[in-house]
């Protein structure tokens, strides 16, 4: 098959379907056409947006700001 679709793309990259609309428009990749809503995409995108960083959790207080936080003076 020459052609993905999002859910396909999110599948081969194991991300959600939005991470990989988001990855897509941040890379500035425009679908090849569009079938009704849907965007075609050439399979070679995979690779084009695998390192695009997504914005991700939060990260995690470390150990030591959490222990400070209920310590008195």
């Amino acid at each position: 098959m020459n052609e993905m679709t999002i859910k396909e793309i999110s599948e081969a990259l194991s991300i959600t379907q939005g991470a990989a609309k988001r990855r897509l428009q941040t890379s500035g990749i425009k679908p090849l056409k569009l079938i009704g809503q849907t965007g075609i995409y050439d399979p070679s995108v995979v690779e084009a947006i695998r390192n695009v960083p997504g914005k991700g959790r939060p990260k995690k207080a470390g150990k030591e700001a959490q222990s400070g936080a209920g310590e008195e003076i």
